[in-house]
């Protein structure tokens, strides 16, 4: 085990790798904020109501994750790949300091995966009326604060110190074994390997995974969803089941890889509750963000005016007038999205959707919102085509539909057509209890 050096404290260096941006940054507060300009250029663009339907792929290079539920989603994945670029930073500087531990050997491309949230982080501190977070980093600090804020005797650091969180009776030995055991609570984690994105909550748990590597003499068997890989089949087959999409909805075809995933998809897809109203008209919606664009169609005066000399494009929003830049002025809008079947391209994927949707009649399984593109090794993004669900849940929709088409059979209302057949591309995975279906 390597000697416990005590860090001094350096200036950390955050990278923004949102598509070609390169921008860096040393404190968290510029770099949130910077990040989140990103996501408003993207999605705050346009104008009409489809919008709020459409596909929300995050651009951070190496991640190719796509927001199904809304998005708030996607500002809590961006907000956490901010977190993320900390901790991996971190671990550097601890990597640095300890070169004799060595480095990381598994792949970099998995380096910017980051785990799913699916809602906003919740304190649960007694009498704590603190809104939820959507930044983990805001979350993580205003726990700690509680920490901080419980009265000690003045010369006992190590006072018994009862836990505040809901439904916890364990006591620590001082402020910071109390701060250390929160992070059982908030699961927060403090350093990241910067070479594969892997998360621990100590240095030591860090070194523990640098040294566990050079001890294997090879992780053989590779996850075909995520490019992770393991030492042994079962490791795989156990971490395969995280990609399983087990809960299924009851009132369509739609499966959530978890509960809150699918409590979101509910309120989202078959509720008709719009809790946010507009105060100077009827309009109502489901989401603050949805809100907000609304307000700004009561506004008289458009915000903001391009610059570029002889144009007099206006618009309300930041993000709409730097793609009317990026379009008319700069001709750097690209065109990422790429259909599989043809080759044609796209600058956005509602646009590719249409596209499929018409041009090649495919059409998602029931209850699925949109279609989900992954971004590919040479910077293309294109149809995600394989799902993983549970052997049984696959089963149980393979009779539903065979039991469907069979009542269309009867009924001589049988259309002939080229619909995407979900059940069509069903492949069993290491025989451990999932499947890969189109989607």
């Amino acid at each position: 085990m390597p000697p416990n050096k005590r860090l001094q404290k350096k200036a950390l260096k955050l990278e923004c790798e949102w598509g070609a941006c390169q921008d860096s940054f040393s404190r968290m507060e510029n770099f949130c904020k910077h990040a989140e300009g990103h996501l408003s250029a993207g999605n705050m663009a346009e104008e009409d109501e489809e919008e709020a339907e459409e596909e929300r792929n995050c651009l951070w290079r190496d991640c190719g994750f796509c927001s199904v539920e809304g998005p708030e989603e996607l500002r809590r994945h961006l907000f956490f790949h901010c977190y993320h670029t900390k901790l991996k930073q971190l671990g550097q500087q601890v990597l640095t300091a300890q070169p004799e531990i060595g480095s990381c050997s598994i792949g970099y491309h998995n380096r910017n995966i980051i785990p799913e949230i699916p809602d906003n982080f919740i304190c649960l501190w007694e009498e704590c009326e603190q809104p939820p977070y959507e930044n983990p980093e805001w979350f993580y600090r205003h726990v700690e604060m509680h920490s901080l804020c419980i009265d000690v005797p003045t010369g006992d650091c190590e006072v018994p110190i009862c836990c505040r969180w809901k439904d916890c009776e364990a006591t620590a030995k001082g402020r910071p074994k109390l701060r250390e055991h929160l992070r059982s609570h908030t699961q927060e984690k403090v350093v990241a390997c910067p070479g594969c994105g892997g998360m621990y909550a100590s240095n030591t748990k860090l070194f523990d995974h640098i040294i566990r590597q050079s001890a294997m003499e090879g992780q053989r068997f590779q996850c075909s969803h995520c490019s992770k890989r393991f030492a042994t089949e079962r490791l795989l087959r156990d971490h395969m089941r995280t990609h399983v999409s087990h809960y299924k909805c009851p009132l369509c075809d739609m499966t959530c890889p978890s509960p809150s995933s699918l409590r979101n998809h509910i309120k989202f897809r078959h509720s008709n509750e719009k809790p946010y109203s507009c105060e100077y008209c009827e309009y109502s919606c489901k989401n603050l963000i949805d809100l907000r664009k609304h307000l700004d169609t009561h506004s008289s005066e458009p915000g903001f005016h391009c610059d570029v000399p002889g144009c007099g494009f206006t618009s309300r929003t930041p993000g709409t007038m730097k793609i009317h830049h990026k379009r008319e002025h700069e001709g750097s809008f690209i065109a990422r999205y790429k259909c599989h079947v043809c080759g044609q391209c796209f600058t956005r994927g509602n646009n590719l959707t249409v596209h499929l949707h018409k041009k090649h009649q495919f059409k998602w399984p029931s209850g699925h919102p949109r279609f989900r593109y992954k971004e590919h090794e040479d910077g293309f993004l294109r149809l995600q085509l394989i799902r993983y669900e549970s052997v049984e849940l696959t089963e149980q929709l393979m009779r539903e539909r065979q039991n469907r088409q069979a009542e269309e059979d009867e009924d001589g209302d049988q259309t002939e057509g080229q619909e995407m057949d979900e059940e069509s591309a069903i492949c069993k995975i290491l025989n451990g209890g999932c499947k890969g279906v189109v989607v």
